[in-house]
């Protein structure tokens, strides 16, 4: 089991925020949330080798080790580059998002079908581009009641609270609510494009389903009451849990959404983020 503690729940600036930690001492949980995250990228669909399977294409070149070669070519050519500036990794931004989606699933009842997922769902040619839109879309579940999820996730090692991150992170909600009859809505759309290949229709997909296309239908009217938004900074900072610091959101501030449809999230991770990624994808899939 993954080890997720909730060190604290406060507010600010009449927004709930709530403090989390993944516990790294904790060895089985810590191996658990490793093997989880490489998990998502062995499984990505540009990382997949049975979706370059040579039988597929009636290929004649079928022996065993020209098989081998191919697949560890287009394995290579698959491998992400890492940036100079570490904080525009997309291996990190991956690595951080699936970290944030975790989380939203244990604690918070949300949803992330592998089908809408835009980092399992990438194509080749946009392994080194970051991920457009909103960062995690989803749906939360909470009493019987649906809400889209709008997630936008930063991730810091700055040794200042709060971390400058948490003004662009501030600025990405903002934009998300100002502009969510064309922003949301398309993200909407593209979610149940997505979730049409499902192939298992349950009673609770079938209404997830119903519900965001009311959305689309009603998003003048009932848009803004059924987003749920949550900010997420993942930190590498010890004065965070020492003091169970939630500072990050201390001079965050959004207008144009009822508190109970946003709660800001600190994850706290006491490791070097950069090098935890560059890691996950190393042991996933290889290095450069």
């Amino acid at each position: 089991m993954i080890a997720i503690k909730e060190l604290l729940s406060t507010e600010s600036n009449g927004i709930n925020v709530k403090l989390f930690e993944y516990d790294v001492d904790d060895e089985q949980s810590f191996n658990e949330l490793k093997e989880y995250l490489i998990s998502k990228i062995r499984t990505s669909k540009v990382h997949n080798e049975e979706n370059y399977d040579l039988n597929y294409y009636g290929s004649k070149n079928l022996n065993p080790e020209f098989i081998k070669k191919f697949n560890e070519q287009a394995l290579r050519i698959s491998i992400p580059l890492k940036s100079k500036i570490p904080q525009f990794d997309v291996r990190r931004e991956r690595v951080t998002e699936w970290m944030a989606q975790l989380l939203l699933e244990k604690k918070y009842n949300c949803k992330f079908h592998g089908e809408a997922d835009k980092r399992m769902n990438m194509e080749p040619v946009n392994i080194d581009k970051h991920t457009s839109g909103i960062d995690v879309p989803g749906i939360r579940i909470d009493n019987g009641q649906a809400k889209f999820v709008v997630c936008e996730v930063k991730a810091s090692e700055d040794k200042k609270i709060p971390c400058s991150s948490a003004v662009s992170l501030q600025e990405d909600i903002q934009k998300s609510i100002d502009n969510k009859e064309k922003r949301v809505t398309k993200e909407i759309l593209q979610y149940m494009f997505d979730i049409r290949s499902i192939k298992m229709k349950d009673e609770e997909l079938l209404m997830i389903i119903d519900f965001l296309a009311k959305l689309i239908v009603n998003a003048e009217n009932s848009l803004v009451d059924n987003i749920m938004f949550f900010p997420v900074i993942i930190r590498n900072n010890e004065e965070i849990i020492k003091n169970k610091n939630a500072g990050d959101y201390r001079d965050f501030d959004v207008k144009g959404v009822c508190s109970r449809n946003i709660e800001n999230i600190v994850i706290a991770f006491q490791r070097s983020i950069n090098e935890f990624s560059n890691y996950i994808y190393t042991e996933a899939i290889g290095n450069e």
